[in-house]
Protein backbone atom coordinates (compact mmCIF):
# COMPACT_ATOMS: atom_id res chain seq x y z
CA UNK A 1 0.00 0.00 0.00
CA UNK A 2 1.59 3.89 -0.98
CA UNK A 3 1.68 5.45 1.77
CA UNK A 4 0.27 9.68 1.99
CA UNK A 5 3.67 10.71 2.22
CA UNK A 6 4.77 8.67 -1.18
CA UNK A 7 1.46 9.95 -2.88
CA UNK A 8 2.87 13.59 -1.81
CA UNK A 9 6.05 12.99 -3.06
CA UNK A 10 4.70 11.57 -6.18
CA UNK A 11 2.80 14.38 -7.04
CA UNK A 12 5.23 16.34 -6.48
CA UNK A 13 7.96 15.22 -8.93
CA UNK A 14 5.17 14.97 -11.73
CA UNK A 15 4.42 19.04 -10.42
CA UNK A 16 7.93 19.29 -11.23
CA UNK A 17 8.80 17.27 -14.28
CA UNK A 18 5.01 16.04 -15.57
CA UNK A 19 5.32 18.26 -18.66
CA UNK A 20 8.88 17.11 -19.93
CA UNK A 21 8.77 14.29 -22.49
CA UNK A 22 11.67 12.50 -21.19
CA UNK A 23 9.94 12.20 -17.93
CA UNK A 24 6.49 10.97 -19.11
CA UNK A 25 8.77 8.53 -21.79
CA UNK A 26 10.62 7.13 -18.69
CA UNK A 27 7.70 6.63 -17.08
CA UNK A 28 5.70 4.66 -19.30
CA UNK A 29 9.05 2.63 -20.03
CA UNK A 30 9.07 1.80 -16.25
CA UNK A 31 5.70 0.69 -16.21
CA UNK A 32 5.91 -1.40 -19.71
CA UNK A 33 8.99 -3.19 -18.24
CA UNK A 34 6.98 -3.64 -14.92
CA UNK A 35 4.05 -4.95 -16.42
CA UNK A 36 6.17 -7.31 -19.28
CA UNK A 37 8.34 -8.61 -16.45
CA UNK A 38 5.22 -9.72 -14.49
CA UNK A 39 3.67 -10.99 -17.60
CA UNK A 40 6.54 -13.17 -18.20
CA UNK A 41 6.62 -14.19 -15.10
CA UNK A 42 2.88 -15.66 -15.42
CA UNK A 43 3.92 -17.19 -18.67
CA UNK A 44 6.54 -19.21 -17.08
CA UNK A 45 9.51 -17.72 -18.09
CA UNK A 46 12.51 -16.50 -16.16
CA UNK A 47 13.87 -13.63 -18.15
CA UNK A 48 13.80 -10.42 -17.40
CA UNK A 49 12.76 -7.50 -19.80
CA UNK A 50 16.40 -6.29 -20.02
CA UNK A 51 17.89 -9.30 -21.29
CA UNK A 52 15.33 -9.52 -24.49
CA UNK A 53 17.62 -7.39 -26.80
CA UNK A 54 20.23 -9.89 -26.31
CA UNK A 55 18.39 -12.83 -27.56
CA UNK A 56 16.58 -10.79 -30.42
CA UNK A 57 19.58 -9.93 -31.73
CA UNK A 58 21.13 -13.23 -31.56
CA UNK A 59 18.13 -14.30 -33.23
CA UNK A 60 18.30 -11.75 -36.20
CA UNK A 61 21.90 -12.32 -37.14
CA UNK A 62 22.03 -13.50 -40.49
CA UNK A 63 24.61 -16.68 -39.20
CA UNK A 64 23.33 -16.88 -36.33
CA UNK A 65 26.49 -16.17 -34.43
CA UNK A 66 27.64 -13.28 -32.97
CA UNK A 67 30.42 -11.64 -30.56
CA UNK A 68 30.06 -10.51 -27.37
CA UNK A 69 31.24 -6.92 -28.84
CA UNK A 70 28.90 -7.23 -32.03
CA UNK A 71 26.20 -7.17 -29.72
CA UNK A 72 27.34 -5.10 -27.32
CA UNK A 73 27.89 -2.69 -30.50
CA UNK A 74 24.28 -2.96 -31.92
CA UNK A 75 22.65 -2.49 -28.97
CA UNK A 76 24.77 0.55 -27.76
CA UNK A 77 25.59 -0.91 -24.42
CA UNK A 78 28.75 -1.59 -22.54
CA UNK A 79 30.35 -5.21 -23.21
CA UNK A 80 29.94 -6.03 -19.43
CA UNK A 81 26.76 -5.25 -19.05
CA UNK A 82 25.71 -7.49 -22.22
CA UNK A 83 28.28 -9.85 -20.66
CA UNK A 84 26.23 -10.57 -17.53
CA UNK A 85 22.94 -10.66 -19.72
CA UNK A 86 24.77 -13.79 -21.79
CA UNK A 87 25.84 -15.71 -19.09
CA UNK A 88 22.63 -15.61 -17.30
CA UNK A 89 20.91 -16.44 -20.72
CA UNK A 90 23.57 -19.59 -20.90
CA UNK A 91 22.54 -20.54 -17.33
CA UNK A 92 19.46 -20.70 -18.06
CA UNK A 93 19.47 -22.47 -21.62
CA UNK A 94 18.41 -20.22 -24.12
CA UNK A 95 22.37 -19.03 -25.41
CA UNK A 96 25.43 -21.40 -26.06
CA UNK A 97 28.73 -19.44 -26.28
CA UNK A 98 31.50 -20.97 -27.93
CA UNK A 99 35.27 -19.77 -28.84
CA UNK A 100 35.53 -18.26 -32.05
CA UNK A 101 37.79 -20.51 -34.02
CA UNK A 102 39.64 -17.95 -36.23
CA UNK A 103 40.27 -15.57 -33.08
CA UNK A 104 40.38 -17.64 -29.77
CA UNK A 105 40.14 -14.19 -27.76
CA UNK A 106 36.31 -13.90 -29.26
CA UNK A 107 33.20 -15.78 -28.00
CA UNK A 108 30.57 -16.39 -30.23
CA UNK A 109 26.72 -16.24 -28.78
CA UNK A 110 24.31 -18.92 -30.64
CA UNK A 111 20.48 -19.60 -29.80
CA UNK A 112 19.81 -22.94 -28.11
CA UNK A 113 16.40 -24.34 -29.35
CA UNK A 114 15.40 -23.39 -26.56
CA UNK A 115 15.82 -19.84 -26.97
CA UNK A 116 14.21 -19.83 -30.43
CA UNK A 117 11.34 -21.36 -28.78
CA UNK A 118 11.56 -18.69 -25.44
CA UNK A 119 11.51 -15.62 -28.38
CA UNK A 120 7.91 -17.33 -29.78
CA UNK A 121 6.86 -17.22 -26.48
CA UNK A 122 8.43 -13.57 -25.79
CA UNK A 123 7.02 -12.24 -28.58
CA UNK A 124 3.41 -13.70 -28.06
CA UNK A 125 3.33 -11.86 -24.64
CA UNK A 126 4.91 -8.77 -26.59
CA UNK A 127 1.66 -8.77 -29.06
CA UNK A 128 -0.89 -9.28 -25.88
CA UNK A 129 0.46 -6.40 -23.40
CA UNK A 130 0.67 -4.01 -26.70
CA UNK A 131 -2.80 -4.80 -27.51
CA UNK A 132 -3.99 -4.93 -24.09
CA UNK A 133 -2.61 -0.70 -24.10
CA UNK A 134 -3.59 -0.59 -27.64
CA UNK A 135 -7.65 -1.42 -27.24
CA UNK A 136 -7.96 1.46 -24.93
CA UNK A 137 -6.58 3.96 -28.03
CA UNK A 138 -8.33 4.42 -31.17
CA UNK A 139 -6.28 3.48 -34.75
CA UNK A 140 -5.69 7.04 -35.08
CA UNK A 141 -4.22 7.71 -31.92
CA UNK A 142 -2.10 4.31 -31.97
CA UNK A 143 -1.00 5.19 -35.53
CA UNK A 144 0.09 8.49 -33.79
CA UNK A 145 1.97 7.46 -30.60
CA UNK A 146 4.00 5.06 -33.06
CA UNK A 147 4.48 7.81 -35.22
CA UNK A 148 5.83 10.16 -32.55
CA UNK A 149 7.56 7.80 -30.84
CA UNK A 150 9.71 6.76 -34.05
CA UNK A 151 10.65 10.39 -34.57
CA UNK A 152 11.93 11.26 -31.18
CA UNK A 153 14.01 8.45 -31.33
CA UNK A 154 15.05 9.23 -34.95
CA UNK A 155 16.01 12.96 -33.48
CA UNK A 156 18.13 11.44 -30.36
CA UNK A 157 19.82 8.82 -31.91
CA UNK A 158 23.12 8.72 -31.62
Amino acid sequence: MISNEETTIKERIVAMMGNLVLFNVNQVSHLFAKKANRDLAKAGSSLQLEQLPVLFVVNCSPDGLLSQQDIANILQKDKSGIQRSIRTLERDGYLRITPDSIDRRKNLIQLTPAGKMIIEKIVNTAKRLDDEVTSQLTPVEVETLVRLLRKVMTLIEV
